[in-house]
């Protein structure tokens, strides 16, 4: 009787044994559908994550494509048009304006020289013809004659000087080495560079006994120098006479200027 007991005792614990390995089965079950559930879903949402990820990403590049293609294509058409306008600014200079340029290298040479300058020796420095640099040298004379000027260009023998005309010759001399001259001895100086060599007694006699300080003065000053003479002394200019008032320094040419200038000949007429 006893080992009955045992017997369904053992077969009760049995029973319980597979029952709570039936309920663990299907519990384990139950936890890895779940499982498989969440994980389906989860794949299901970064799906749709990705796929709405993908298409905002298609649709940016899209577009940064599209406004990159109009931004390069914009920056063609400023380049084309910067180097249509560069063309037009940097075209080949006319005939005239090769012309003009000519001439005020001509005119600017007679400046820096501050001395007379032949046809050749501008051709030669230019690296133009002579014949070029006549007709430029005597267009020069032209505009100068006719403008309201205090320099003028003028023809010596073969030879052409830009000076300063002798009537502004005074008033500009103070801004020159050496200071201001007064007219009473800009007159006295006139008279002797036009008819020198003078003698000293010549000048006293047509400038009155004032030019005994005025030749005194030119002297003390550079403007003349004396030599013997007989009994008097003869005076004739110098460099810097010439050099102050842009004449040239051979004595026939500076008269034949100062004539000029002065008007001495249409006078005599």
């Amino acid at each position: 009787m006893n080992n009955d007991i045992n017997k369904s005792e053992n077969n009760d614990e049995n029973d319980i044994d597979k029952t709570k390995d039936d309920d663990q089965d299907s519990f384990n079950d139950n936890i890895i559908g779940n499982d498989e559930k969440i994980i389906e879903e989860s794949n299901s949402e970064i799906d749709n994550i990705d796929n709405d990820e993908f298409s905002k990403n298609e649709n940016f590049n899209g577009k940064f494509s599209e406004e990159n293609n109009n931004e390069i294509g914009n920056l063609e058409k400023n380049n084309q048009e910067q180097s249509q306008e560069e063309k037009k600014t940097t075209k080949d200079p006319s005939e005239e304006e090769i012309h003009d340029i000519y001439r005020n290298l001509v005119e600017g040479a007679l400046y820096a020289a501050g001395k007379s300058l032949s046809i050749e020796e501008i051709s030669t420095k230019l690296n133009l013809s002579k014949i070029e640099i006549e007709d430029l040298l005597n267009e020069l004379l032209e505009i100068y004659h006719n403008r309201s000027s205090a320099i003028t260009i003028i023809k010596l023998g073969d030879k052409y000087q830009m000076q300063i005309k002798t009537e502004y010759a005074e008033k500009i001399s103070q801004f020159a080495q050496g200071g201001a001259i007064s007219e009473k001895y800009l007159r006295t100086l006139t008279i002797i560079a036009l008819k020198q060599p003078i003698l000293k007694s010549l000048v006293i006699k047509i400038r009155g006994t004032g030019a005994y300080e005025h030749i005194k003065f030119l002297e003390e000053n550079g403007f003349i120098v004396s030599g013997k003479k007989g009994r008097s002394a003869e005076l004739i200019t110098t460099d810097k006479y010439a050099e102050m008032f842009g004449l040239p320094k051979d004595k026939q040419e500076m008269k034949k200027v100062m004539i000029e200038q002065l008007g001495i000949e249409k006078k005599s007429n």
